[in-house]
């Protein structure tokens, strides 16, 4: 199962989480910026609705070894900060390889913001809403590729109204675009796409 969010709290009690109790916390799309300590809200979330969660940093595992250890947990959270960054570490780990064979076993993938967008066919429309991808090497912006469209969070929200305009008014044309409010997302089990939320 993929759930794609782009606020989390807002949309949480409506995710099928029942049966997860060990929660693989990813918090590598905040690796660039200066001040990451706005995971620790999502970190004391989940610690306070009971999981049991671990910090995994992808820059220290590669491929066969993430396998390993992601195959222990229930859930595989992705969190928000910057989708470039978060998707060389992706690649970089082997992360992107094997994810679908982590999902196979029953593992969720639950992303949030940049967690959610590098799942979809493309990141490059967001270097109008992230810090330009001159923060990593990557050449190559297209996603994971579960969903096909570029997933864009934060529609709505008075932080980021200014800059999903541009990405609408740039990228219409040449990408498939989804937006999103923080209180909606998708669920995406057994090739089922269901969105949540619309308010």
């Amino acid at each position: 199962m993929i759930i794609l969010t782009s606020g989390l709290f807002e949309v949480y009690d409506k995710l099928p989480l029942d049966n997860v109790k060990k929660v693989a916390f990813i918090g590598n799309a905040k690796d660039k910026h200066v001040d990451n300590s706005g995971l620790e809200k999502y970190r004391k979330f989940f610690k306070d609705k009971g999981f049991e969660i671990e910090d995994i940093d992808l820059r220290k595992y590669q491929e066969k070894e993430l396998l390993e250890k992601l195959s222990n947990f229930d859930l595989i959270y992705a969190a928000g900060g910057n989708c470039f960054v978060l998707l060389e570490e992706m690649r970089n780990s082997g992360f992107d390889k094997i994810i679908g064979e982590l999902l196979d076993k029953g593992v969720i993938y639950l992303g949030q913001s940049a967690g959610s967008s590098v799942m979809g066919s493309s990141i490059e429309p967001l270097q109008l809403m992230d810090s330009k991808p001159d923060v990593t090497s990557l050449k190559n912006f297209d996603g994971l590729g579960f969903i096909d469209f570029v997933f864009v969070p934060h529609h709505k929200s008075e932080k980021y109204a200014e800059k999903v305009d541009n990405v609408k008014k740039k990228y219409s044309d040449k990408h498939k675009l989804e937006l999103f409010t923080d209180s909606e997302g998708l669920i995406i089990n057994d090739g089922l796409v269901n969105r949540i939320g619309l308010f």
